[in-house]
């Protein structure tokens, strides 16, 4: 299943007024982004406004390990978006602490992402 074929169950799934915002998915330790992310990123670039980019890391290599890996993917997503013509102004970079794995559930790909929200 192609992360954004992922991303698009998960949208279906989630109730209207809570729908998250889009994201771009990451395969465990890299911030490399895949075709899916880069289709987003160029869709989104036409938009107007500020972004605000959140970069999460699943809770699996220690604080600060993974505090470095959201970073980087964060960053990754931004830079792409100024190469797309987005101005550096436009974009705010954030990297929340690291979300807590849920051991009954292992592995959650949607916990390895950037979303990207209108400010």
């Amino acid at each position: 299943m192609t992360a954004r074929l992922a991303l698009l169950l998960a949208l279906l799934a989630t109730p209207a007024l809570a729908q998250p915002p889009p994201a771009c998915l990451f395969p465990r330790g890299s911030d490399v982004l895949e075709e899916d992310c880069l289709a987003l990123l160029a869709e989104l670039a036409t938009a107007r406004g500020r972004f605000e980019l959140r970069g999460y890391a699943q809770d699996q290599q220690g604080p600060r390990l993974d505090g470095l890996l959201s970073r980087r993917r964060v960053e990754a997503v931004a830079e792409e978006l100024r190469r797309l013509g987005v101005a550096r102004d436009r974009l705010t970079l954030r990297t929340p602490p690291a979300e807590a794995r849920d051991m009954r559930f292992g592995v959650d790909p949607f916990r390895r992402r950037v979303e990207i929200a209108r400010e």
